[in-house]
This record gives C-alpha cells, sequence and structure tokens, in this order.
C-alpha cells in the first residue's frame, strides 16, 4: 500500500480509503488509485481488511483459545520455510484473531522433543487445536497422540495420518498453466519438479500434465523431469532432446540459471512457475494464496473445536483451494509454428 501511496502521490490512508470506495475520496481520485494499484499488481488483502473493520468497530471477538501451528524442520531449513511458508502463518494468526484466537508455533524439530513429551506440552497450554504446516517431505516424522486434538493440516505432506485438511489445487492449477501456455503459442509444456514436491503433491501435477498431453496428441509429449536432487546435466540433457516450451516449475530461478548457462533466456523458452510469489514480478504463473490458505485452515479448524470434535475422522474432509493465473514477462506470446519431434 505504501508503494501505490507513493506512485500516486498520496498518504497511505487515502489509498486505504480509496480501495475501499470509501465517499470522502472523490470519484476520480479514487479512480486514479486503483489505476496505479493495478499497475502495480497490488491486490488487497481480504484478511487485513477484515481485521482492520473489526478495529474500526471495535468489535473483536474476545478471547477464546489458542490454537498450535505445528511445524517440523531443523534450524538450517529455517529460514528456507519462513520464506516459503511466513504468508501462511501470517494469514493464519490474522484470520484466528479475527474469531478471537490466538496461535502458537510449535516445531517438533527440536532436540530431545519426543512425540510423548510434544503432546504432553500441548495439553499442558492447554491445547486442543492443531494446524499442521506444510513438511519438506513426506517423509518427516510426526507423529503426536492425535486422540487429543482437532487437526487440520495444509497441503497432502502429512499423508499418512487421515486428518481434514487445506490444500491448494495442484491439478487444477496445472492445467491452467498448460491451457495459458498454449494462448501463448507455446505447445510442448514440461514439467520440472524436485521428487520430494512431486511426491508431496501426490503426484497431482503430473497427472495433470499427462491428462493435458493426452487431449493434445499432435504434439509429440514431453516427460517430465523429476531430480532426487538437482541436476543440472541431467536437466540440460533433457532439455535440448526435448525442447519443452513453457518449463512448469517451482523453482524458477534455479531453471532460469541453467538455461542462462545454455544460451537459452525468456521468451525463447517460455517459463511459469506454479508457486508464483508477489515478489516475483517479472514471472508469468499460479499464485496460490497461502494467507487464504491459513484463514481457511483456521475457519475449518474452528468448527470442530466448536463441535469439540477431537481425534482422527472417520471421513476426513478436504477443502481444496483454486490458484490465480498471474501474467508475466516469463511468458510472452509467440507467432505459432511447426513442431519438430524430437530425434
Amino acid at each position: 500500500m505504501a508503494e501505490v501511496a507513493r506512485a500516486a502521490g498520496v498518504h497511505p490512508a487515502t489509498v486505504s480509503r480509496a480501495l475501499r470506495d470509501d465517499p470522502r475520496i472523490t470519484a476520480a481520485v479514487r479512480a486514479e488509485i486503483r489505476a496505479v494499484a493495478t499497475r502495480l499488481g497490488y491486490r488487497r488483502n481480504p484478511l487485513v481488511a477484515a481485521l482492520m473493520s473489526v478495529r474500526r468497530c471495535r468489535a473483536a471477538a474476545g478471547y477464546q483459545a489458542t490454537l498450535a501451528f505445528v511445524t517440523h524442520y531443523p534450524p538450517s531449513r529455517a529460514a528456507f520455510f519462513k520464506s516459503s511458508f511466513g504468508q501462511l502463518l501470517a494469514g493464519t494468526r490474522l484470520r484466528a484473531r479475527i474469531s478471537g484466537y490466538s496461535v502458537e508455533e510449535l516445531n517438533l524439530c527440536q532436540p530431545g522433543l519426543t512425540s510423548a513429551r510434544a503432546t504432553e506440552i500441548l495439553r499442558n497450554r492447554g491445547i486442543t487445536g492443531l494446524i499442521v504446516a506444510p513438511l519438506h517431505s513426506i517423509n518427516e516424522p510426526v507423529a503426536l497422540d492425535w486422540s487429543h486434538f482437532a487437526t487440520v493440516a495444509i497441503g497432502h505432506s502429512l499423508h499418512d495420518v487421515p486428518v481434514h485438511r487445506v490444500t491448494h489445487n495442484h491439478f487444477s492449477a496445472l492445467a491452467l498453466a498448460c491451457r495459458q501456455g498454449r494462448a501463448a503459442g507455446r505447445l510442448r509444456p514440461g514439467l520440472v519438479l524436485p521428487r520430494r514436491v512431486h511426491e508431496k503433491v501426490e503426484r497431482r501435477w503430473v497427472a495433470a500434465l499427462l491428462l493435458d498431453q493426452s487431449e493434445h496428441p499432435a504434439a509429440a509429449p514431453v516427460p517430465p523431469f523429476l531430480p532426487i536432487e538437482w541436476d543440472e546435466a541431467g536437466f540440460a540433457a533433457w532439455y535440448r532432446r526435448h525442447r519443452p516450451d513453457p518449463i512448469l516449475t517451482v523453482r524458477p530461478q534455479q531453471v532460469l540459471g541453467a538455461l542462462a548457462r545454455l544460451g537459452v533466456r525468456p521468451p525463447a523458452t517460455g517459463i511459469v512457475s506454479l508457486d508464483r510469489r508477489p515478489r516475483e514480478r517479472t514471472l508469468a504463473g499460479i499464485e496460490q494464496d497461502y494467507p487464504a490458505m491459513g484463514a481457511a485452515a483456521v475457519d475449518l479448524l474452528i468448527g470442530y473445536l466448536q463441535r469439540h470434535e477431537t481425534g482422527l475422522p472417520a471421513r476426513p474432509i478436504t477443502v481444496t483451494l483454486e490458484g490465480s493465473w498471474i501474467a508475466g514477462a516469463s511468458l510472452r506470446a509467440q507467432p505459432r509454428r511447426a513442431l519438430r519431434t524430437a530425434p
């Protein structure tokens, strides 16, 4: 909001009021500020808006209880987790605060912290509601005594515990990315994923790619590149053999660097991020909206707490959120041309 205010030459409070269609701001100024916000790619955060609305009307819910945001990462991955899922925790805390709940993070990856001890800590703090954050891989050990808690996991990485969950719609997101690529004249989508991420999303991105390829048989299919560890030589061989365009990935900077060392830069090959972040302004891709995911997890969990439903459910519920397509310079339209089958 501050950036929009600077570009429009007004105070941030004026931007806030204009984007809320406050009649105290003239229609002409509101239109000008909305145009600047659109140009800069600014989108109003509905959770922040709801919290500010509660503050303005002085009607915030009284304290209800504390929820635990359960994570599992060693100190060496702390910076990665916070950069990847900081918005998720922020969205969780915002929605919880609006509803009268507080949120405490509990990292299970601590020396000497056994499953029994973690369960004891949570119970001693009077916490009965858990939100389990995405794990680094499906092999991360998270074993609590689930019978004492109402639990909602975010994503599919806690795959061996039948809990309620909130997740991004990976299948429809990749289908959308393929459609956008075809609309730009790029007909050979290729998927680049770490193997652990492929497993974390229950292979849904690959499934969507295979469906897209089956529905467009005229284009020679590009097999997905799914290394266990990043293998630049393997990527280079895969790229030279199959000439994918666009490349769909969750590691766009890594892929861009590898392509640059091959002498290839966008727009020669389009790049689509399957997990585009607001800071990646030049990239086209799917925005998963982590704050909304965290908010949905809180809403789902509070319902179970209010009904006193704890333990593992007989029929777990999954809430699926759609992603949004964000255009970017990494995927530009180009004239359609005849395709050459790879040798």
